[in-house]
Order: structure tokens, then C-alpha cells, then sequence
């Protein structure tokens, strides 16, 4: 008995090991899409009525290669919101429509093989910047916020800008995916509070579809969301008078 589960566990990583080679190869091309708020709403309805410009996201040129240092940013009792039936299906309507198009894409990340050799990469169908942007706006919006573009900077309570540092994506054995964003925020008459955002998500490597891709990434995306309207909800507090 313990020789034949020794001999399918033996056949089975070879499988693994050959599927997994066969499969990656190709490479994978992710939409980045988001169709609504993806993150709780707050009790205290701190960004009821706030005007919020949302400048957007410039990105660095190569989106894989920082290497970071520190640990990314863990959010106590955060749930990853899956997209709702209805967002899947017209997620996989538009995915299916620019894969046809064979258009410009933007390298995000790495597909291994069962020894954990690189044997592909994953690629942006879209935007990544302009992604985290659409995801954040949403998610302020549900928040009770108003958000407007830097055409309407001056009527706004909070201007928010930031650069994309970093958006990867990696799978062996499990898919993983790490955000990093020097974000800065700009109150009306006050000076700007900038920090790093690094978030990471994840989640299981069962068929190495672009769909668990984008799991991965949507689950740090919308930890960068939570993390960014804390810093909006910060630099809106009144200053404290100097003793």
C-alpha cells in the first residue's frame, strides 16, 4: 500500500511537472478590469460629501523589476470580494474581444514550469496605472466621496496623485502578485502627506489561468484601495495647533 501511494504521488508530479511545462509556455494576457466598489464601506462615513481630485497614476517603464526590501502592508480581518456573476461574464466577454485583437501589451509577471523554471511571462492587456486608478475612484465613490478629474483640482477638498513602482505577478505552485505605489496626497491649503503603498495578494495555482492572475492582483489592489483612502481620510483631519 505504501509503495503504490509512494508510485502515484511519483506519477502524479510528473504529470504536474509536464502539464505544468506544457502549459506556460504560451504565456498568459490579463485584462485589468474592475466594475464597481471592491471594498467594505466604512461606519463612520468619513468621505461623505469630500471632493477628491484623482490625478492618476504614472508608472515606471518596467513594472517587474523592483525589488523590494520591505514587508508589504497586511490588513487586520481583510475578505477579497470576488467579481459578482454578472462581472465575470462580461469580464470574460471583454478579455475574450482584446485577446482577439492581438494589441500592444505590457509584461506584469512570470509563468514556471514544475521545477520553478521561468518558461513564459504574463502580460497586461491594458493599462495597469489607469486600472488602479478606475479600481480606487470606484472604490472612493462608494465611500460617499466625490471624485473628479485634475480639470476640477481647485474645487476639490484632496488632490491625489501617485506613481506605479511596481505591479508583478509570479506563479509557482501558488499565484502571487505585489503592488508598490509612492502615492501622494495634496489637502486644499496644507502639505502633502507621501508615502509607499506595497501591498501583495495571492491565491491557489490550480490551472494557471488568467483568471487566478488577476485574483492575485485584484487582491492587492484592492488592499492598495483600503490603504490609500486611509491616507486620504488622514491628511483631511485638522491639523493639530502647535503648543
Amino acid at each position: 500500500m505504501i509503495m503504490r501511494r509512494s508510485v502515484l504521488s511519483f506519477l502524479a508530479l510528473i504529470a504536474f511537472v509536464a502539464l505544468g511545462t506544457g502549459c506556460v509556455t504560451n504565456g498568459r494576457r490579463v485584462l485589468l478590469k474592475e466594475y464597481g466598489a471592491s471594498v467594505p464601506v466604512t461606519s463612520s462615513n468619513s468621505l461623505n460629501g469630500v471632493i477628491i481630485c484623482l490625478k492618476g497614476f504614472d508608472s515606471v517603464s518596467n513594472l517587474v523589476a523592483l525589488e523590494l526590501k520591505t514587508k508589504p502592508e497586511e490588513i487586520d480581518g481583510f475578505k477579497y470580494r470576488d467579481f459578482t456573476r454578472e462581472q465575470d461574464k462580461q469580464w470574460d466577454k471583454e478579455w475574450r474581444a482584446l485577446e482577439k485583437q492581438k494589441g500592444s501589451v505590457r509584461e506584469i509577471g512570470n509563468m514556471r514550469n514544475g521545477f520553478g523554471m521561468v518558461m513564459s511571462h504574463v502580460y497586461a492587456l491594458n493599462d495597469p496605472a489607469a486600472w488602479l486608478a478606475e479600481g480606487l475612484k470606484y472604490d472612493l465613490e462608494a465611500q460617499g466621496a466625490k471624485v473628479v478629474d485634475a480639470t476640477q483640482a481647485a474645487v476639490a477638498d484632496v488632490s491625489l496623485e501617485g506613481t506605479l513602482q511596481l505591479l508583478r505577478v509570479d506563479m509557482y505552485m501558488t499565484v502571487n502578485a505585489a503592488i508598490a505605489v509612492d502615492l501622494a496626497v495634496q489637502p486644499k491649503a496644507r502639505a502633502a502627506r507621501q508615502r509607499r503603498i506595497h501591498t501583495r495578494g495571492a491565491t491557489g495555482a490550480m490551472l494557471a489561468s488568467q483568471g487566478e492572475y488577476l485574483h492575485a492582483l485584484r487582491d492587492a489592489r484592492q488592499k492598495f484601495s483600503i490603504l490609500a483612502t486611509h491616507e486620504i481620510v488622514e491628511a483631511l483631519k485638522p491639523q493639530t495647533a502647535a503648543k
